[in-house]
């Protein structure tokens, strides 16, 4: 399940994640995100994994061509997950865009969302 929420004052959307994602709320979301940027030129991004248990293949590959699509256009990225899932995003993301982005714990979803705003200055 996915849920999305704007922020047009702060460019920043955040995206929740839970259980298993369908391609078409991947497309639903994607959507909305394209918009969101094409009013703003260049967004802030929060993304929240709870209980995340992958996604369907064809939403996995539309994934793909959403982050191809828009490399140059997300500031910073904060991903509120465990390790692990981050850890992939640094792998094969990072090397690719300019995207500053920093990995918290659940527990630090405030701290996040100060860093994301550039209020805070996490160091994680």
């Amino acid at each position: 399940m996915l849920s999305y929420k704007e922020f047009d004052n702060a460019k920043t959307a955040e995206i929740r994640i839970a259980g298993k994602v369908s391609t078409e709320e991947f497309d639903e979301v994607a959507e909305k995100l394209e918009a969101f940027i094409e009013r703003h030129g260049e967004v802030r991004l929060m993304e929240i994994f709870e209980s995340f248990d992958g996604m369907e293949a064809r939403a996995f590959w539309h994934d793909i061509r959403f982050s191809l699509r828009h490399l140059r256009d997300f500031d910073r990225c904060a991903v509120v997950c465990e390790a692990t899932i981050f850890d992939l995003w640094s792998e094969l993301v990072a090397p690719f865009t300019k995207c500053e982005a920093r990995q918290f714990k659940p527990d630090q979803m405030e701290e996040a969302r100060e860093w994301l705003s550039g209020t805070g200055d996490a160091e994680i």
